[in-house]
């Protein structure tokens, strides 16, 4: 009966990370995220096409949405549910059943899991993602960065048994998240940096 309630938590955190709001919400802006720059329904296309005020709006609702799927899956089967429910909602919003398998690069909503059952994650997340944009000027080689540093805190909450204000008590539990969402955007993410660094002029000799 577990396995059930585990499965099924999986399936609505696909669900709800699967409802396609970025494409929504650039409708009402006037915009089409999947169309227009990047082509990718996320938050820094919205920056791109729609300003400040669009990429701010997407990046919350995102953010809502893995909360939502999270805290969701926690309910149903506690911290393993919400791991499932949270890597489910990952999968939907980069794997969208509603464009062909093609959507967003899961930045957003994993922020919003993280927010709801890692918040010291979240912080220093953040912190590495805006120095190493700072840095490297690229938002892709940056979301690599930070997957990279999201897998690394996985491994010492697990070895150091850290605690987290609130979210999951069990810390390995926060390692298998991070593998997971690792698994699933690092690829996006690459290709994304890997056309750019290709389309940087060589030097001579």
């Amino acid at each position: 009966m577990a396995v059930m309630t585990e499965v099924a938590s999986l399936v609505v955190g696909y669900l709800i990370g699967s409802i396609p709001t970025a494409q929504w919400l650039g409708s009402l802006w006037g915009v089409d995220l999947r169309r227009e720059g990047s082509g990718n329904p996320g938050a820094n296309n919205a920056r791109r096409v729609g300003g400040m005020g669009l990429a701010g709006l997407v990046l919350i609702v995102e953010m809502t949405k893995g909360a939502g799927a999270a805290l969701t899956g926690l309910a149903m089967a506690g911290d393993l549910g919400a791991v499932v429910a949270g890597l489910g909602a990952v999968a939907g919003n980069v794997y969208n059943p509603w464009y062909r398998l093609k959507g967003g690069k899961g930045l957003g909503i994993t922020a919003g899991i993280i927010m709801a059952l890692w918040p010291a994650a979240l912080v220093l997340c953040v912190l590495v993602i805006v120095v190493a944009v700072a840095a490297t000027r690229s938002s892709g080689l940056s979301a690599l960065i930070t997957i990279a540093a999201l897998n690394v805190l996985g491994v010492a909450w697990w070895l150091l048994d850290l605690a987290n204000a609130w979210g999951i008590g069990e810390n390995g539990l926060l390692l298998v998240f991070a593998v997971g969402v690792a698994g699933l955007i690092w690829y996006r993410h690459w290709a994304d940096w890997d056309v750019k660094r290709r389309a940087l002029p060589t030097l001579p000799g």
